[in-house]
């Protein structure tokens, strides 16, 4: 498999997680009660397969190799896009985790909220930016990497975190 192979197959494992990360959210809307050991799980293969895993994969191997194109519309792609959305999904993470401990000691309606709100943050946005990495970001470094620097970041994608 190539990078763009295995980043595509990672992107429609994060989509099946997500869509059971929004089945989650649902469910604390309609049943008013909460799995925390559910939510721990969720983050915890956010941070170490969607995160660690992919996002780390994408900013280390291919926008790195992008960015070394000196190519301006890599630039904007890859500094002013999908960075800056990978940095948010952080964001929702790390305020879904504070709103989980602060649920833990004080449930109220108001944390309820939080969690909601940050898990469907995190859906919504996750899906947009698999589908905009997908249909522009991938295919514009298939276009853009030259033969050579794609078969080295084959090899690298292979043997990422072995």
């Amino acid at each position: 498999m190539n990078i763009f192979e295995i980043l595509r197959e990672e992107h429609d494992n994060i989509s099946k997680f997500v869509d059971k990360f929004e089945i989650m959210a649902i469910d604390l809307m309609e049943k008013n009660e909460i799995s925390i050991e559910e939510y721990t799980k969720a983050i915890e293969f956010i941070r170490v397969y969607a995160d660690k895993t992919h996002h780390q994969k994408e900013e280390e191997l291919l926008f790195k190799a992008m960015l070394e194109t000196k190519d301006e519309m890599a630039n904007n792609l890859v500094n002013h896009g999908m960075i800056v959305e990978h940095n948010l999904a952080r964001l929702y993470v790390w305020e879904l985790e504070n709103a989980l401990k602060a649920y833990q000691k004080e449930p109220t309606v108001k944390l309820k909220l939080a969690i909601v709100t940050n898990t469907m943050s995190y859906v919504y946005l996750l899906r947009r930016h698999i589908d905009k990495e997908n249909r522009v970001a991938y295919p514009y470094g298939e276009r853009l990497l030259s033969k050579e620097v794609i078969e080295k970041l084959n090899e690298q994608a292979q043997n990422y975190m072995k």
